[in-house]
């Protein structure tokens, strides 16, 4: 339809091989195109023709070509007000060639709709069959949570849980030492967790799962010790460390308050073997990922032998598990832990030998294993049974004295290359220093006093620039210092008493300005079983340079063959807490300016230990004292040895 003039003019051009539309007259008087029946090409112009002659007349502007009867063109004009309501558009029609069927646009369109019904319905019904299959598994299965587990053996798989895969992926897995369950006894920790994670565990894994391992893992770890019997969050129901009401009743059964002294607030955990994913429980540490990285159960009444099982978590960085009952030996299956970097089993009642693998762990930083023997903790088992980590096996097994951990500072010791604090005392260690401490260049502390350790000190270890601290009290070392001793710069603590050391005191000891704590004591007279020669004990007399040593707070000389007078620049030292120069050969008159400090830090406000010591009593050979002191609080008979505190 074009439009000119408010007239319309309709032209419509036909195939007239098979032309099915004429114009007809509408039943307002217009005219408009409609089908009829398929009329040979030169009978449907003859009609179409005469049809509009006999309605309308001849119409204006009409001309009629035709190029061997093949087509036709027909226009005539209306007025504005006969515009028809409907018209429909000429179009050059030819049947023989009609458009591909991928063009039409209607096609494409239905097209792509039935596809994503399609895909749709088929996305569903995977998802349909999936729940249904699961729930066939985990779902339907119902299980009521108690506080205590089963004592039986789980067994021969015979349900769908334990036909999924579970047992071969944790026996391949976790397990080590060509263990199965099957062959584990009533009881076995391991199976108890097994039988947790199959039936008693809400999350329900499946066998691909990513953290099954883990949580099987630390199933075993809180059976094995125990965990019912823990001071926080170990047991369902009984892990309220606060004993305020209201706090009580708003933790429900799986969440565990523990006050935390540091922030001064209660903090809520998951409890152990509860539903709770296993990165909240009490203690536990996991990255983003949710891989755990850190188990830290300190004082909380752990009570049994650390589990190898333990040391399948193979991307562990720190265990700190100090000052509680744990008993018997460090499983070797330690050195799995590549990525260890801090290791706190202290204060506990291991024994036996320190495992050789624990050298392959190269990225260790802290190493603290310290306080094995001479400790007497007793904690209760869930079924009332004491244990006494003083003892062997905590007592399960007779009442033989723990002497802790045994094993050498060898040279392996070099493969700790990355070690910064060594804590290693109250233990029974043999052997000697090797000199390969030298590789451990990061070394910060150094404790591994009260040992069997003997030998001499090594030079080498004055090239431990960054050391801090170095106890090595309460051995057998029959040494001397090094005379580049004042090579460390950054010591602050040095404690060699109860050693047989002997020689000169080095003169650039006192040029340590970091120094805190000089012990040199407690060599003249060792106690048996340690070295007793006639050389024994540190000589020379004390240094004048002592005045620089602005941070001194002990010093303890006693006990040794010192000889001489006590410098005036002592009295430079006004942190000293604690001043023993008694059973010495130290002579004269106490430097008014040393007494002047007991008005400041040398003083004990309990009065429940000696602060300044000296050979002040009357001598009973002369009747005169050794030292003149009358500043000070307790006084010896340098013959006699005998102490008396001055009231």
């Amino acid at each position: 339809m074009i439009e000119c003039a408010n007239r319309h003019v309709f032209v419509g051009v036909t195939n007239t091989s098979a032309l099915e539309q004429s114009w007809i007259p509408s039943e307002d008087g217009h005219f408009g195109m409609s089908y009829s029946s398929l009329l040979r090409p030169e009978e449907q112009v003859s009609e179409t023709f005469s049809s509009l002659r006999q309605s309308y007349g001849t119409a204006p502007n009409v001309e009629a070509q035709g190029t061997g009867g093949q087509e036709l063109a027909v226009a005539t004009a209306v007025e504005g007000e006969d515009e028809p309501d409907y018209v429909y558009a000429a179009i050059e029609y030819d049947p023989n060639s009609k458009p591909p069927l991928h063009k039409h646009r209607r096609f494409r369109i239905y097209t792509f709709v039935a596809l994503l019904v399609i895909t749709v319905s088929i996305i569903v019904m995977a998802m349909y069959i999936t729940k249904v299959s699961k729930a066939d598994k985990i779902v339907n299965i119902t299980y009521n949570l108690t506080n205590r587990p089963t004592l039986s053996p789980t067994p021969s798989p015979t349900s769908l849980r334990e036909a999924s895969g579970i047992l071969e992926q944790l026996e391949a897995g976790v397990l080590r030492r060509d263990e199965t369950f099957d062959a584990m006894e009533a009881g076995d920790p391991r199976l108890l967790a097994l039988d947790w994670i199959l039936h008693r565990d809400g999350m329900q894994l499946v066998s691909d799962d990513v953290n099954l391992y883990q949580r099987f893992v630390l199933a075993v770890f809180a059976y094995s010790l125990d965990s019912f019997a823990w001071y926080s969050c170990g047991k369902l129901g009984e892990n309220f460390t606060v004993n305020i009401e209201e706090d009580v009743e708003k933790f429900p059964e799986n969440v565990c308050p523990v006050w935390n002294p540091y922030i001064n607030r209660t903090e809520t955990f998951g409890v152990w073997l509860s539903s709770t994913p296993e990165c909240t429980w009490f203690g536990i540490t996991c990255s983003d990922d949710g891989v755990v990285k850190g188990i830290e159960l300190m004082y909380n009444d752990l009570i049994g032998q650390i589990p190898h099982e333990l040391f399948a978590l193979d991307f562990l960085t720190y265990l700190a598990l100090p000052g509680n009952c744990l008993y018997g030996t460090i499983p070797p299956e330690i050195g799995n832990l590549r990525h260890l970097l801090s290791l706190e089993i202290h204060s506990n009642g291991l024994s036996s030998s320190i495992p050789s693998e624990i050298y392959e762990l190269d990225q260790l930083q802290l190493l603290n294993l310290a306080e094995q023997y001479g400790v007497e903790r007793k904690c209760t088992k869930s079924n009332g049974a004491i244990v006494n980590i003083y003892f062997k096996m905590g007592g399960t097994r007779g009442f033989e004295v723990n002497f802790g951990l045994t094993g050498k500072l060898d040279s392996r010791i070099k493969e700790w290359r990355s070690m910064k604090g060594l804590h290693l005392f109250e233990n029974s260690l043999t052997g000697s220093i090797a000199p390969e401490i030298a590789s451990m260049r990061y070394l910060t502390f150094l404790q591994i006093g009260d040992n069997y350790i003997e030998g001499s000190l090594p030079n080498e270890i004055t090239s431990l620039r960054g050391l801090r601290y170095l106890r090595i009290e309460d051995n057998f070392i029959y040494s001397t210092l090094p005379e580049n001793f004042g090579d460390m710069d950054d010591l602050e603590i040095l404690m060699v008493n109860g050693n047989s050391m002997y020689g000169p005191v080095p003169e650039s000891l006192f040029s340590l300005k970091k120094l805190e704590v000089i012990r040199l004591d407690e060599t003249l007279s060792a106690d048996p079983p340690w070295i007793e020669v006639s050389d024994e004990g540190f000589t020379g007399s004390i240094s004048t340079e002592i005045g620089q040593l602005k941070n001194l707070k002990w010093l303890l000389l006693h006990s040794n063959p010192l000889s001489g007078t006590v410098p005036t620049e002592l009295g430079m030292c006004e942190k000293l807490e604690m001043v023993r120069l008694h059973r010495t050969n130290i002579y004269g008159t106490m430097p008014r300016e040393v007494c002047m400090l007991r008005d400041k830090n040398l003083y004990d406000e309990s009065g429940s230990r000696g602060i300044l010591y000296a050979d002040c009593s009357n001598n009973n050979r002369t009747n005169e004292p050794f030292l003149k002191c009358d500043c000070c609080t307790d006084c010896c008979d340098h013959t006699s040895q005998v102490c008396v505190a001055d009231d």
